[in-house]
């Protein structure tokens, strides 16, 4: 023990030195309790971390309500797969597109559509002699000829009409001006019907609509109306609205729905007063300016000229077709538009392609 000396400073410190020496000791650790801290803290975070990650995996919580919760909580185990186009298309034939001609892209074609009935005209039975058209199943002809005409025909001669073979006259009622929007009539309409019928014609009439609403449509079709009342009408009452090349048209920019909007209000307002209505245009304007989709169960005056013997193109159903604007008939004075008619309107009644 003896050895053992005591520790003696070789001075003391001043006063104040000691106090300083135990500050600088606490600064000098504070930096190494910080490091410390926030080092523990981040191995908690990444324990914590890669605890959730295996329950995740392993387990399955229990979902409220006893709910299974496999479909929203467990890892897809579907392999990706890249996904290789090697099908074979098949392309529209002849029988499932329409095909028209169009003055700025020639030949065009749209998809058939798969809501509009087809005709079931057999057109083997189709027959053309003299520049008109008849129409035979099983060996005889069911069709009947016609023709129809506004004042551009000027005086007709009726009787000449009805004994040159035609069985029914279509007449124009009236119009709407396509500028002005007036609804006129036809300054022969009353002349010609009285004619017609008493020659024995049976007797249709259209009007040439621009109507730009169904209120226009109905103004007119009531227009109509009024002209027919008193008259023997077996053949129907027809929309007749047509797209024209003027640009100063009232109609130029009318969308097809809105053309559509106005067949159905037309037609509509003729059927609730007894008439059989039907609407008119060739085949670009079915196709192209109308839904005609929306017109089934109504009657369709088919427009398609032919030079020679050919079959109109239209693939769906129709009851008349205007086959040629240049006709000749007895009692007429120049061109005159034919048709033919594939079904018995009125007391001869006797559908052709009625379902």
């Amino acid at each position: 023990m003896n050895d053992v000396k005591e520790y003696i400073p070789e001075t003391e410190p001043a006063v104040g030195q000691h106090s300083t020496a135990k500050k600088a000791t606490r600064i000098a650790l504070k930096p190494a309790i910080v490091i410390f801290m926030t080092m523990l803290a981040v191995i908690i975070c990444l324990s914590a971390s890669v605890i959730i990650l295996a329950l995740k995996v392993g387990n399955v919580p229990e979902a409220p309500s006893g709910e299974k919760t496999e479909e929203l909580y467990e890892p897809s185990e579907e392999a990706f797969v890249p996904v290789v186009n090697n099908r074979v298309y098949d392309f529209y034939d002849k029988d499932d597109v329409i095909i028209f001609n169009d003055p700025v892209y020639g030949q065009v074609w749209v998809p058939a559509f798969d809501n509009v009935p087809k005709h079931t005209y057999d057109y083997s039975g189709l027959a053309l002699e003299n520049g008109r058209y008849t129409y035979s199943e099983n060996g005889k002809v069911i069709s009947r000829t016609g023709i129809d005409v506004s004042y551009h025909q000027g005086n007709i001669d009726w009787d000449l009409v009805a004994a040159d073979g035609i069985d029914f006259a279509m007449l124009r009622v009236g119009y709407r001006g396509y500028e002005s929007g007036s609804i006129n009539a036809d300054e022969n309409f009353h002349s010609y019907i009285q004619g017609a019928l008493d020659a024995g014609l049976d007797v249709g009439v259209y009007f040439f609509s621009q109507a730009l609403n169904s209120g226009e449509a109905i103004e007119e079709a009531n227009f109509v109306l009024e002209q027919i009342q008193g008259y023997d009408i077996s053949m129907p009452v027809v929309f007749d609205w047509e797209v024209l090349e003027d640009e100063t048209a009232r109609s130029h920019t009318a969308a097809p729905h809105t053309v559509t909007e106005c067949a159905a209000a037309f037609c509509d307002t003729i059927a609730d007063r007894g008439y059989t209505p039907m609407f008119y245009g060739n085949k670009k304007f079915a196709i192209m300016k109308m839904d005609v989709s929306k017109m089934n169960g109504i009657d369709f005056w088919y427009a398609e000229y032919k030079n020679g013997h050919n079959a109109p193109e239209y693939p769906y159903d129709f009851r008349m077709w205007q086959y040629a604007s240049d006709g000749r008939v007895n009692g007429i004075t120049g061109d005159v538009d034919m048709d033919i008619c594939f079904y018995g309107y009125g007391a001869a009644e006797d559908p052709v392609n009625d379902d």
